[in-house]
Parts: C-alpha cells; sequence; structure tokens
C-alpha cells in the first residue's frame, strides 16, 4: 500500500475519533442540554459561587494556621487575567478601560447557570440528573478551569452598588440605602461600593478586598428636588472605578 495513503488513513482515524487533552474534555459528549435544565436567571454571584462551601466546612486550628503561614498570591502588572461583574454578561466598559491600563483581561459572564432537575423527564436516570446539578455548584472552578486552559493568571471579580445617603443630624451620621432612581436634593451624597475577589488560577488561593469609600456630595448649585442625570453617574463610577483599580493594582502587583 502506498505509504502517503496509509498516513492519510490514520491521520483520517484520529480525526474521527477525536482526541482529549484534559479529563474534562473526555467528559464532553455530542448529546446536547436540554434548554429547559438551564436556568438563566440574573442573579448576583454569591460567596459559594466564588469560594464554595468554605463556610460549611469542619475548620480545625490546624487549618487556620496553615492558611496564616500562606505568603498569598500576586497579580503582576501586565499579567493576562480575567475580569468578571457579578450579575453582568460582561463587566462594564469602564471597568475594562481601568483594568486594561494595568492588565490584559479577558471577560467572562458573572451569571452562572444554574442547573436544576428536568421534572418528567424519563430519559435521564436519577443519579444522572443529580450528577448534572452538583457538577459546577463552585462557579470558580469552571473559571478557573476556563483561565487555565486560556494561560491566564487570575480571575477577578467585582460587586459593585451605587447608593445614596442622607445625613442625619440627630446621629451626625450618614444614613446609607441603594440608589432607586429617586428625586435627591442638595444635602445628598452618592457613593459607589465596589468589592473584589482574586483568585490564583495555578493554586485556587484567593483574597477578598473592599476599597475606601470614595463618598460625593451633590452639587450645591442642584437645590430642590432633582433627579441624578446619567452623565452624573458615569462620572462618579469613572472617577471611582479609576480611583478603586489604581489601588488594588498597587496592593497586590
Amino acid at each position: 500500500m502506498n505509504i502517503r495513503l496509509v498516513i492519510f488513513s490514520c491521520a483520517l482515524a484520529l480525526l474521527l475519533t477525536g482526541c482529549s487533552r484534559s479529563p474534562i474534555d473526555a467528559k464532553k459528549s455530542g448529546k446536547s442540554v436540554p434548554v429547559n435544565s438551564v436556568n438563566k436567571d440574573t442573579t448576583p454571584l454569591t460567596d459559594k459561587d466564588i469560594f464554595g462551601n468554605e463556610t460549611t466546612l469542619s475548620i480545625s486550628e490546624e487549618d487556620i494556621q496553615a492558611a496564616l503561614d500562606g505568603e498569598g498570591f500576586r497579580v503582576p502588572l501586565n499579567s493576562a487575567i480575567i475580569l468578571v461583574q457579578s450579575g453582568n454578561r460582561a463587566p462594564e466598559m469602564l471597568m475594562q478601560q481601568e483594568m486594561a491600563k494595568y492588565y490584559r483581561i479577558s471577560t467572562f459572564s458573572g451569571i452562572p447557570d444554574r442547573q436544576k432537575p428536568i421534572s418528567g423527564n424519563k430519559l435521564l436516570k436519577n443519579e444522572e440528573r443529580e450528577a448534572d446539578v452538583s457538577e459546577n455548584m463552585n462557579y470558580m472552578q469552571a473559571l478557573r478551569y476556563i483561565a487555565a486552559k486560556g494561560n491566564q493568571k487570575a480571575i477577578i471579580v467585582y460587586w459593585d452598588a451605587l447608593q445614596t445617603g442622607i445625613y442625619d443630624t440627630a446621629t451626625k451620621s450618614t444614613r446609607w440605602s441603594d440608589y432607586r432612581n429617586e428625586k435627591l436634593n442638595d444635602t445628598t451624597s452618592l457613593r459607589y461600593l465596589v468589592r473584589f475577589a482574586l483568585v490564583d488560577v495555578a493554586t485556587g488561593e484567593w483574597a477578598t478586598w473592599s476599597p475606601v469609600n470614595y463618598e460625593y456630595s451633590i452639587l450645591p448649585a442642584m437645590t430642590g428636588k432633582t433627579a441624578v442625570t446619567d452623565q452624573q453617574i458615569t462620572q462618579l463610577r469613572q472617577k471611582t472605578y479609576a480611583t478603586v483599580v489604581k489601588d488594588l493594582v498597587n496592593r497586590y502587583q
């Protein structure tokens, strides 16, 4: 037989049978997941999605001391990272632009697919449905796998919320609540709360960090009841993101 024909036949056989680069790849099959088995909601990422079930584990004093002995991890400048905004299909462009000043970023959805059993489905056994439900309960495990295949160093997840504050003269403190498009007056303050979780792809080590809250008063010229404009909110968000990202980089580089 012609040697070229033999080589061609072998190559064709490999293509038809496929190859696996990891155990996860080997699990993949051509079967599609029924649409109603995935609950695509818009709820934010929970701590369990990011950190797993560590809050329910039996943790000993030795475990705590071992964690204290860890050196932590760094995210050097120009590292390749995955950026995720909790509750959003993609991070806001303003945050992407700030992060891109320091890192090589890729983005991923901050809305995990919630698996649930298919009621009345006779094609799947109970054990198989339970396996589907528990397969990727920790969303961060899936993100680490995706980042590992993309040679990313770290995953940075952030949560943010716009809040309004009313100064209470009796307690001499500001009472904060989530902004709900309400009318504001010239004694009202605004702030963006931002919280970060950083996860090292290689080790799974993680750190959480909440920067200093930056508060901004409504301009004195705004008298009476008025609505906060989109431009004001955008400027506030941009200023906040620029400050907290710079702080984050200085802390972990």
